[in-house]
């Protein structure tokens, strides 16, 4: 994600993910429809889809129809990362695209100092 890029979004209602409720969301557009080249630390040069914000923000609120258990052993869905200098919780979990039928991998992170914005890492 580049810091230059976050959209954060306020939810119309906040929702409740892993014992916390999370009122906005913040993603970047461009890495999750480009996804990310670990070689040149940028995005990719093609484009994997074409979500819009209003596509990222019902994508999450799936989120309050179902609940998840939360593992974070070793094949959890969940584990500790620390980036750029931050800790963080990552979440891993699927969703259902439904304009095109398909069922989509999220990758959510919240900062362990969480306040009310979770971070939409990319889905794919």
């Amino acid at each position: 994600m580049k810091v230059e890029n976050i959209i954060t979004q306020t939810l119309e209602e906040a929702i409740e993910f892993d014992g916390k409720l999370v009122k906005k969301i913040q993603f970047d557009l461009e890495h999750i429809n480009r996804g990310w080249n670990q070689n040149k630390n940028d995005y990719n040069s093609f484009k994997r889809s074409n979500y819009n914000a209003q596509n990222i923000i019902c994508f999450f609120e799936q989120f309050s129809y179902y609940s998840i258990e939360w593992d974070d052993g070793p094949a959890g869905n969940k584990s500790r990362e620390i980036i750029r200098g931050k800790n963080y919780f990552r979440y891993i979990a699927f969703i259902t695209d439904h304009e095109n039928n398909e069922l989509k991998k999220i990758v959510i992170d919240l900062p362990e100092d969480y306040k009310e914005t979770g971070i939409i890492v990319t889905i794919y």
